[in-house]
């Protein structure tokens, strides 16, 4: 679905998506009391059999384990920050520190995971709603494993649906960790939200042909 979306407003998103992700990064860097840094190097609009086979192929056609919300507003749908397995772990060892035994660190792993979906997923809607002028509500975060189709499954008819798909890089205390987010729109939303961006460049002299 590359044609969804324009160079320029793709750049935009990218950009506004680095915005919020530093907001996230400069919370998470509080909660573990260590810099954190986070940057999206691409986004990308997919069918969701797209997304699907990204997400499969991303973590070796492993489980995954992510912190759903979903939002409303002008537009809307569901928000995912997803970590392959084995990363999720690492991710939760290092916030918690390595001496935590691994048995113990299993059980600890949803909590402190929810603090990290919950710091980074309302970063994005909070900094990505302010930037549009828009105003977009969120529920209460859950946690969720299994494979791509189970994680990226929005509850609609996946023809009707697009996937707005992010890599996200982690540098997290010298340790780098790839995870993924991932904005499960109906393509009526997904038209809203691409109409908002270029609302926003037209604002800002930076809508193109």
């Amino acid at each position: 679905m590359t044609g969804f979306i324009g160079a320029v407003e793709r750049d935009a998103v990218t950009e506004m998506l680095n915005i919020a992700i530093g907001q996230a990064a400069a919370s998470l860097s509080r909660l573990v009391e260590d810099e954190v840094q986070l940057s999206v190097p691409f986004v990308d609009f997919l069918s969701p059999d797209e997304a699907v086979r990204r997400l499969e192929s991303e973590t070796s056609d492993g489980d995954s384990v992510a912190v759903r919300q979903r939002f409303s507003g002008p537009f809307q749908g569901t928000i995912l920050l997803i970590f392959p397995e084995r990363r999720s772990l690492d991710l939760v060892r290092h916030m918690l520190g390595d001496q935590v035994p691994l048995d113990q660190l299993t059980e600890l792993e949803q909590e402190a995971l929810m603090e990290v979906g919950n710091i980074i997923l309302n970063a994005c809607l909070g900094s990505l709603a302010n930037q549009l002028g828009l105003k977009v509500e969120s529920s209460l975060p859950a946690c969720l494993r299994g494979r791509g189709a189970a994680i990226l499954a929005g509850g609609a008819d996946p023809a009707e649906e697009l996937v707005m798909f992010l890599h996200v890089d982690f540098r997290l205390l010298a340790k780098d960790i790839s995870g993924y987010l991932a904005f499960v729109m109906d393509i009526a939303s997904a038209q809203q939200f691409v109409a908002a961006v270029r609302g926003f460049l037209d604002g800002h002299g930076g809508g193109g042909a």
